[in-house]
């Protein structure tokens, strides 16, 4: 092989970062997500995940059950409820259980999500800025077709 063959053959190799597979780049995204939201976070005396638990209780009355139903991407044997966010909130005095079971933001749970929503909001939308608004349906829609297809095929098993 020439000088000039071995240039070629390096120049025409698949780039391997754009390569990676769809895990590799689902894996980097949500960490960069989680750094990005955690500065912002703590701000609010938050992290990510009780700010999903906060925001999925704004809207509405839910039972601990449907949060937890909400939330069940993110539970495993290490977090098998999202219980401990909910009695941390309620310590804070950020939302409250009727008799029923239905949590609910207090005065004070509406504010801190506002707050953190408005924070949130600002930062969703700058990490998106590299998307047009239809790239970005684009881009849930089809991720919520494989997370539906991931899951049928997972009930097959």
């Amino acid at each position: 092989m020439t000088t000039t063959d071995t240039a070629t053959t390096a120049h025409s190799l698949p780039n391997v970062r754009e390569q990676r597979p769809l895990g590799y780049w689902l894996r980097h995204i949500d960490g960069a997500i989680d750094a990005s939201f955690r500065a912002l976070l703590a701000e609010q005396g938050l992290n990510r995940r009780s700010w999903q638990v906060l925001n999925t209780i704004a809207c509405g009355p839910l039972t601990m059950a449907e949060v937890d139903e909400t939330m069940a991407a993110f539970l495993g044997s290490a977090e098998p409820t999202m219980r401990p966010h909910v009695d941390a909130f309620a310590e804070r005095g950020w939302v409250l259980t009727d008799e029923g079971g239905q949590i609910t933001l207090t005065e004070a749970g509406t504010a801190a999500h506002r707050r953190a929503d408005a924070a949130t909001g600002r930062q969703r939308a700058e990490m998106m800025s590299c998307l047009s608004a239809e790239e970005f349906t684009q881009l849930m829609t089809l991720l919520q077709r494989l997370a539906g297809h991931l899951d049928e095929l997972a009930a097959k098993d």
